[in-house]
């Protein structure tokens, strides 16, 4: 019996020893393996070399971080740009030590705020790791997505790409002239005339009440509005002038927040030429003097485009709670109805 639990004993330590081993070795390689890919995948090259050109696919409007609804992350299944993942995106490049960068973006814009993050994340990125950042587009660069190509080297564009709207859009103010009844429903509000209406709302403080829709706005808070959209376009025309080396005048008084094809962006120096993705590739290798590179790609997985999704009817495939998709539909549209931005509402398909 005392022999039978010697080698019973002996046994299961034996094994709980290579478990632990395994355990162990899972661990280090987790967190300090220098191979672990969590978002870019090799692309074409050779595999083994050190000599790496990261190309970093962004598509769809710019928000300030993707909001959760009982743990259900709304974009997961979208599109869409926000500084957190550009963050975790350049984080993973410097731990690869790339030696190039290729932003291909596809974007109308969005808000302000999150557009300057994303804007100095990469300003820094570069600056940091003294590599050249060359931005391109194959549809659309505009507002927004313009504001942040500025943070690189060149800026090239496919034939035909749309490019430009150099401006700033700030929050709408809806003001409802005698209304009776306000009705809102899934596919927006609409105003009636069946029996009275009248607003109760207590504030403090002078025009905290701004966005009052029962009201009209006075002279004083329009020019006050107008103040704060006027600071943050002249910061993007500086930005422009500063990057492009546009005069400011041309970039006000010429060039406005009209949009332009790939020809006339070129023409207007906003572009420094209309060239493809394989081109840029060749033109950074060049400039780097590669003679074994490798292309790494980061994995954007199966997502659908924002420019051509139907919010409701995706939305009506992926979550069964009906107040849910309404609530998730409102903030889609509050993100760029009630803040600055330098998005138009045309561009995407959104039910607002």
């Amino acid at each position: 019996m005392n022999h039978f639990f010697q080698v019973f004993s002996k046994t299961l330590g034996f094994l709980l020893a290579i478990l632990f081993l395994i355990v162990l070795i899972s661990f280090f390689l987790f967190f300090f393996g220098e191979n672990k890919q969590k978002y870019f995948t090799y692309l074409d090259g050779s595999k083994d070399s050190s000599e790496i050109i990261a190309i970093l696919n962004l598509n769809g409007p710019i928000i300030s971080e993707p909001p959760n609804f009982n743990n259900y992350n709304i974009f997961q299944n979208l599109e869409v740009i926000y500084p957190s993942l550009i963050r975790e995106y350049l984080k993973e490049l410097e731990q690869k030590k790339a030696k190039g960068l290729i932003i291909s973006i596809n974007s109308p814009g969005g808000g302000v705020s999150a557009t300057q993050k994303i804007y100095k994340l990469i300003k820094d990125f570069k600056e940091k790791n003294n590599i050249p950042i060359f931005f391109h587009t194959k549809d659309m660069l505009a507002s927004g997505s313009y504001w942040v190509a500025l943070s690189g080297d060149k800026i090239f564009a496919d034939y035909g790409s749309i490019i430009g709207s150099i401006g700033v859009r700030g929050p709408n103010w809806l003001y409802y002239n005698s209304p009776t009844l306000l009705s809102e429903g899934l596919f927006g509000k609409s105003v009636e005339s069946q029996n009275g209406i009248k607003l109760f709302s207590n504030t403090a403080g002078m025009h905290k009440d701004i966005f009052n829709p029962f009201r009209k706005p006075t002279k004083e808070e329009l020019n006050k509005l107008q103040i704060m959209v006027d600071d943050i376009y002249n910061h993007f025309v500086n930005l422009v002038s500063i990057n492009r080396k546009i005069e400011k005048n041309i970039i006000t008084n010429e060039i406005g927040a009209m949009v332009f094809n790939s020809k006339r962006a070129k023409l207007n120096y906003l572009i420094d030429d209309e060239k493809n993705i394989d081109e840029i590739i060749e033109l950074i290798s060049k400039k780097l003097k590669l003679e074994n590179k490798k292309i790494l790609i980061n994995n954007y997985g199966d997502k659908y485009n924002l420019f051509n999704l139907n919010f409701i009817n995706f939305f009506d495939n992926k979550i069964n709670n009906k107040d849910l998709k309404i609530i998730i539909n409102k903030k889609l549209c509050n993100n760029y109805y009630n803040e600055f931005s330098s998005i138009s509402l045309n561009y995407i398909s959104i039910n607002c």
